[in-house]
């Protein structure tokens, strides 16, 4: 009889031998076959295989339970019928190969914890609104205000939304320009990473809006109004928590049309930048459709 590492707390040869003697009212002869039993525990399991003879049938009892005192007694009452009948071949239920005699294998290491699956179909609709800062487009930097609604499938996202510009002060003496931005705004976004609560997104899409202006101390002070256009490329990192979370962007904008004013006999008030940036933070809500 044999037993594997783990599997100690099943009999060795002289108890499984009393166990089955008793089974049998003590009879000890009369049995022309012999069989090796091999107890094992792994993954939880206990087994013990009974193999008649050298070469002969294998028979492959298991228990689930805590020890390995329901397998003994299951194994031992095997035993008595087998020697009972005198049987010369085992009915073969399991086909399994006699584990090796290796020596005890090293700890296993400790498993990798892997992320969860991505979900096959993530379809929910999100509603945002957040702070940016304007850079190079009608000043050297000035405070927005964003507000966007979208939809997002898997790692797909679009939305519409709005971006303002509260009222800038341009000095060019002896006066000064003041300066306001409306825009909307039209992106769409690819999830280049999506491991939750973190992903990050790269998009693109389309500014319009009007640029408002009023001059102030000048001979002839004037309100216009001009249109302004640019082309996002934004890449931006979000953290969700449950039906929460915040979004950091990084966007530069390419004007199409830029909207610099001048005053006569004075110059430019303010040369904007060939390639302008946003700066903003947004707190998102994702709603479940």
């Amino acid at each position: 009889m044999t037993r594997e590492a783990d599997a100690e707390g099943c009999p060795d040869t002289a108890e499984l031998s009393a166990h089955v003697a008793r089974l049998r009212g003590g009879e000890g002869a009369g049995a022309r076959g012999s069989y090796q039993v091999t107890f094992s525990h792994r993954s939880g399991v206990y087994r013990a295989a009974i193999r008649m003879g050298v070469g002969g049938g294998l028979r492959v009892l298991q228990d689930r339970g805590p020890s390995c005192a329901s397998l003994e007694q299951a194994t031992a009452l095997t035993l008595a019928l087998l020697l009972d009948s005198d049987a010369h071949e085992l009915t073969v239920e399991e086909h399994e190969p006699e584990p090796p005699r290796v020596a005890p294998p090293e700890p296993a290491p400790v498993p990798t914890v892997r992320e969860p699956p991505e979900p096959l179909h993530d379809v929910h609709g999100t509603l945002s609104v957040g702070g940016a800062g304007l850079f190079g487009v009608l000043g050297p930097a000035a405070p927005a205000l964003l507000v966007d609604a979208g939809i997002v499938v898997n790692r797909f996202h679009g939305g519409v939304g709005a971006l303002w510009m509260p009222a800038q002060q341009l000095s060019l003496a002896p006066g000064h320009l003041s300066q306001t931005l409306l825009a909307g705004v039209a992106r769409s976004c690819y999830a280049a990473m999506d491991r939750r609560p973190l992903r990050v997104e790269l998009c693109t899409g389309i500014y319009a809006g009007l640029v408002h202006v009023e001059a102030s101390g000048y001979t002839r002070n004037e309100a216009l109004k001009r249109a302004w256009l640019a082309v996002p490329l934004e890449a931006s990192l979000s953290a969700r928590s449950g039906a929460f979370g915040l979004e950091l962007g990084v966007t530069a904008l390419l004007p199409l049309r830029q909207s610099d004013f001048a005053i006569d006999n004075l110059g430019t008030a303010y040369d904007s930048w060939r390639v302008g940036g946003l700066l903003s933070l947004r707190a998102v809500s994702h709603i479940l459709l």
